[in-house]
């Protein structure tokens, strides 16, 4: 079986064509499942699980290609609760100085829960109101596609 760090097991390397199908394979799985439904901020749902099919990287590099020039991002988790507060303050939290409030890996805010927060790093943060750059949203603890969606048109997010 395949490892996190691009081998086959214990010392064999993965064959590079097999890493590069791989990788592609994973792409055209966030491809598939990536619904947009505003672009400021761009909000997404991801049909399905955080542990379904894409690995964190694949959705990671995707999101931020679609947003297009940006600067550095960081991302938090939250929980499927609350989506709302995100959607209508742009944040779920106030942020701290303390190590931990964001990260810079989407693979590590998947694990906090379904909702990924991504802020603009240059302005966390003193100015987290102005942060928020996008949301993705997998569909798990009672969220779905058309619940979003919903929620989206009545914020008047386009």
């Amino acid at each position: 079986m395949n490892e996190p760090n691009g081998m086959m097991g214990p010392g064999t390397p993965e064959d590079p064509g097999e890493r590069q199908a791989r990788i592609l394979e994973d792409l055209q799985d966030a491809v598939e499942r990536m619904h947009v439904l505003s672009r400021s901020p761009q909000v997404v749902v991801a049909s399905g699980r955080r542990d379904e099919g894409a690995r964190p990287m694949a959705w990671q590099v995707l999101f931020e290609r679609s947003l297009g020039q940006h600067p550095p991002l960081q991302y938090r988790g939250t929980t499927a609760m609350r989506l709302q507060a995100v959607l209508a303050n742009g944040h779920d939290s106030e942020p701290t100085l303390a190590p931990g409030w964001s990260c810079s890996r989407l693979g590590d805010a998947m694990t906090t829960g379904p909702v990924i927060q991504v802020f603009r790093a240059d302005r966390l943060p003193d100015d987290v109101s102005r942060a928020l750059v996008g949301v993705i949203v997998f569909e798990e603890d009672g969220l779905s596609l058309t619940g979003v969606r919903a929620l989206v048109q009545e914020l008047g997010l386009r």
